[in-house]
Formats: structure tokens, C-alpha cells, sequence
């Protein structure tokens, strides 16, 4: 069965508190099987946080695209703060999928990572 390693990674580290700012979440996804795989990925974020700049958006989905054997391929997207961003850890949800060559799943992967938020002084 084909199987994949997911790495994230936020820039810059954190969100500031209680104002408009946005990260980016970059998701690394290495093929470590034989076949390759057509791969996307869902992200979820709770809801004093969002994937769109101008209102709220919970859930989103990024098409990273084909991954080789032992090759590793990037996804990004910005998750932004408002004023409704307290200073807390959140937790983002990120759900990895691996398509063969028919179009079914091969492959998934569920991951949590957590996103600081703090309050600038």
C-alpha cells in the first residue's frame, strides 16, 4: 500500500492577537512507496481563525498534485487573524489524501498541529 510522510511549518511562527495578520502553512508531503500519487489536502481551522482574508472560512481543501516515489512535493496556504483572534493555541487540522492511478484512495493521513497566537505588547 502506498503510504506518504507529512511535515507543516508556519512563517512567520505565530499570529498577533486581537488584529488583521496572516501565516502561511507550508505542507510537505514525501511519496515513500513504489507508486505515484496524486495527493490533496484538507485543512480545517476553528473558527476564531480563518482561510480567507475577508470572512470566515472554517474549511479548505490545497491540490499539492502528483508525488513520485521518494520524491517531496509542497502545498501552501495563509491562515488569517481579525479581531476576534484571542491569544490562545489553536489547533489546525490537516487531512492528507493519496490518489492511485484509478482515482481511489491509497493513502490518508490525519495530522494536528497547533498555531500560536499571541498578544503583541
Amino acid at each position: 500500500m502506498p503510504t506518504f510522510r507529512v511535515s507543516t511549518k508556519f512563517y512567520p511562527i505565530r499570529l498577533n492577537a486581537f488584529m488583521r495578520n496572516e501565516v502561511e502553512l507550508t505542507i510537505e508531503i514525501e511519496n515513500t512507496g513504489k507508486e505515484p500519487l496524486w495527493s490533496e489536502c484538507d485543512v480545517i481551522v476553528p473558527a476564531a481563525i480563518s482561510l480567507a482574508s475577508d470572512k470566515e472560512l472554517g474549511t479548505g481543501r490545497i491540490r499539492v498534485g502528483i508525488v513520485n516515489p521518494q520524491e517531496i512535493r509542497t502545498g501552501k496556504c495563509k491562515i488569517y487573524g481579525s479581531a476576534k483572534s484571542y491569544p490562545e493555541l489553536y489547533q489546525i487540522k490537516i487531512v492528507v489524501y493519496g490518489f492511485g492511478k484509478d482515482g481511489a484512495i491509497t493513502a490518508r493521513d490525519e495530522k494536528s498541529v497547533e498555531l500560536r497566537c499571541e498578544r503583541i505588547r
